[in-house]
C-alpha cells in the first residue's frame, strides 16, 4: 500500500478544513471516517416528513458579505467553495428570556453593533456608551495582536503591547472581572452575557477577551446556515478534497495508531489494512486518541499529564420537534430563545449538573430563518441544554429512555412557560439525543459536543501559547473542537486550516518539504 504524506483520522469540521488545505496545497492525504457520510457533527437527520439540522444553531464568522468577511469565509474564499453552498441569513441576534433582580426580562437583540447597542439602550437606559466601548476593545485588541504577529522582536512587541493598553489590562482577566469594573446596568449585562450557552463556561473562569472577540463575530458580522442543513457544507468540503487527489475513506475506523522512537508511523484499521505516513491528524480529543489508539507505555508523560488535567466541556442534550402547525400558526417569531433562570452564570453551571435542578436552554426555530425549511402548515424546534457533568452514564438502561422523555418533557414545560406557546399538543415528530447518544455517534468521551472546558489556565490564550510546543510525538497533530480554539464548528474548521499550516510549516523546517 502506498504511503501518505498525510492520514488525517475523523471527516469532522476539523479534519475536513485541515484535509481540503493540505490537499489544495499538494499533498497526498488520506481521510478516514469511521461514519458511512462525512461531516461528524456537521450533518442532519430525518424523522418522518422533517430533517433536522443535528447540531448547528448558527454560523458565525461568515460574514455579512465579501467586504465585511470573517475566517470561515475566508478559509471557503481560498478554497473557491463559498459561492457553492446556499446560505440563508439568521434574521436577528436572540431573543433573551431571563430573570433580572428578581423580575422577568425578556429582550429580542438585533444584529450589527450599532442597532445592537441602541436596542441595548433601550432596555437598559444608560448602557450605550458602555456597551459600544466593549465592541471597541474588541477591535482594538483585534489590530493589537495583528500588529503583536508582524512584530519582528521581543522590544517591538512590548511597543505594541503598550500602544494599545486594551490587551494587556483584560487579557488574564475573567468576564466577571472585567464587568465588575464597568458602570453598566444589570439588564445590559445580561444582554452582554446572552451568549454563555454557547460556550458552557461560568463567567468567573471564562476569560474577558475570549468571550468579547466571540460575542463581536456574532454581532458584527452576523450568523449563517446552509439552506440544506450543515450536510451541505460537510458534502461541499469532501468534494473539493476528493477532486484535489483526496482520497477519502468512509466506514473506515482507525482501531490504533502504531508508534516507534517518539513518532507515529502508521495507522491500523478496523479490518487489519495498515496505512503508513509521514504525519498524522486526529479530529478527536486527545483522550481518545492517547486512551484508545495509542498504547499507553508509549504516550509522553506531558500528554498524560496535561489530558488529565483538563476537563471535559458541556455534554449535549437535544430535544428535535416536528410540530405539525407554521411557526407563524404558533407565534415562534425569533429564531434563538436562550432561556435562563438567571444571569448568574456561576449557579447555572452547577445546577446544569443533575437534571433536576437544570433549567438552561438554547432552542431555534429554524423556520424563522427559512420558512420552507420543512413542509408547508409545520415547523422545527431544536432544544439544547448542556450537563456539566457526567450524569447520563449513570443512569441505569432500564430507566434511560424514561428519563430521557421525562427530562425533554421538563424542557418543552420550560420553553412553553418562558414564551407562552403551546407546542406539546402539536408535536408529530419527537427525537431525544442525550450525552450517550453523542457519545454513540461520534466517539466523544461523555457525550461531550464542546470540547475541554475554558479555564483560566487552559483557555484560548493560554491554549494558543502551546499550540506550537511538541512535547509529545513529532509528527502527530490534533484538529478539532478539542483544540485551541476550543468548540463550535467556526473554531474547529478554523482549527484544521491552522493545523495544515502547522504541518506545512514543520515539513519544511524538518526538510521533507513535499508542497
Amino acid at each position: 500500500m502506498k504511503k501518505y504524506d498525510t492520514v488525517i483520522i475523523g471527516a469532522g469540521n476539523g479534519g475536513l478544513a485541515c484535509a481540503c488545505m493540505l490537499a489544495k496545497h499538494g499533498q497526498k492525504v488520506l481521510l478516514l471516517e469511521q461514519s458511512h457520510i462525512p461531516g461528524g457533527f456537521a450533518t442532519s437527520f430525518k424523522r418522518g416528513r422533517f430533517e433536522f439540522e443535528l447540531s448547528l444553531h448558527e454560523l458565525c464568522t461568515f460574514g455579512r458579505d465579501e467586504n465585511h468577511s470573517g475566517a470561515v469565509r475566508q478559509l471557503f474564499d481560498c478554497l473557491g467553495i463559498s459561492d457553492k453552498i446556499e446560505w440563508v441569513d439568521i434574521p436577528e441576534a436572540f431573543r433573551l428570556i431571563t430573570s433580572v433582580q428578581g423580575s422577568k426580562f425578556d429582550a429580542e437583540m438585533p444584529f450589527g453593533i450599532e442597532e445592537f447597542c441602541e436596542k441595548a439602550e433601550y432596555y437598559a437606559p444608560g448602557c450605550k456608551k458602555e456597551m459600544k466601548r466593549l465592541f471597541d476593545l474588541d477591535e482594538e485588541i483585534r489590530i493589537t495582536l495583528q500588529k503583536l504577529g508582524k512584530a519582528k522582536n521581543k522590544a517591538a512587541q512590548l511597543a505594541v503591547l503598550l500602544q494599545k493598553g486594551g490587551l494587556l489590562h483584560t487579557a488574564a482577566y475573567s468576564v466577571d472581572e472585567v464587568l465588575e469594573k464597568i458602570n453598566m446596568p444589570e439588564k445590559a449585562k445580561a444582554i452582554f452575557k446572552a451568549y454563555w450557552a454557547y460556550l458552557c463556561t461560568d463567567f468567573e473562569n471564562l476569560s474577558f477577551f475570549h468571550y468579547l472577540s466571540m460575542i463581536n463575530a456574532y454581532v458584527e458580522l452576523k450568523s449563517v446556515v446552509p439552506k440544506s442543513r450543515s450536510q451541505e457544507m460537510s458534502n461541499c468540503l469532501a468534494d473539493y478534497f476528493t477532486s484535489h487527489s483526496g482520497e477519502l475513506w468512509l466506514n473506515s475506523k482507525v482501531v490504533k495508531i502504531n508508534t516507534e522512537n517518539n513518532r507515529c508511523t502508521s495507522v491500523v484499521l478496523n479490518d487489519g489494512t495498515v496505512i503508513e505516513a509521514d504525519n498524522f491528524v486526529c479530529n478527536c480529543s486527545p483522550h481518545v486518541a492517547y486512551g484508545q489508539l495509542i498504547e499507553h507505555e508509549k504516550i509522553p508523560e506531558f500528554e498524560i499529564k496535561k489530558a488529565n488535567a483538563q476537563k471535559f466541556g458541556g455534554r449535549g442534550f437535544c430535544v428535535f420537534l416536528g410540530l405539525n402547525k407554521s411557526a407563524e400558526e404558533l407565534g415562534l417569531k425569533n429564531y434563538s430563545y436562550f432561556i435562563f433562570p438567571d444571569m448568574d452564570s456561576v449557579k447555572q453551571f452547577e445546577r446544569m449538573g443533575k437534571p433536576e435542578t437544570n433549567d438552561v436552554q438554547n432552542t431555534v426555530c429554524l423556520n424563522a430563518a427559512h420558512p420552507s425549511a420543512s413542509p408547508e402548515g409545520t415547523c422545527m424546534l431544536c432544544m439544547t441544554t448542556l450537563f456539566t457533568s457526567d450524569y447520563w452514564s449513570s443512569v441505569t438502561s432500564e430507566n434511560y429512555f424514561k428519563e430521557k422523555e421525562r427530562f425533554a418533557e421538563h424542557m418543552i414545560d420550560v420553553f412553553e412557560k418562558a414564551t407562552d406557546i403551546n407546542i406539546k399538543d402539536h408535536i408529530e415528530e419527537i427525537e431525544i439525543a442525550t450525552p450517550e447518544t453523542f457519545a454513540r455517534f461520534t466517539g466523544t468521551p461523555q457525550g461531550t459536543i464542546y470540547g475541554y472546558l475554558g479555564q483560566k489556565w487552559d483557555g484560548v490564550m493560554p491554549r494558543t501559547m502551546m499550540a506550537n510546543k511538541k512535547d509529545g510525538f513529532d509528527n502527530l497533530y490534533f484538529a478539532g473542537g478539542y483544540c485551541e480554539r476550543m468548540l463550535g464548528f467556526s473554531s474547529a474548521l478554523a482549527s484544521g486550516r491552522d493545523c495544515a499550516a502547522r504541518i506545512c510549516r514543520d515539513a519544511v523546517i524538518n526538510g521533507r518539504e513535499t508542497l
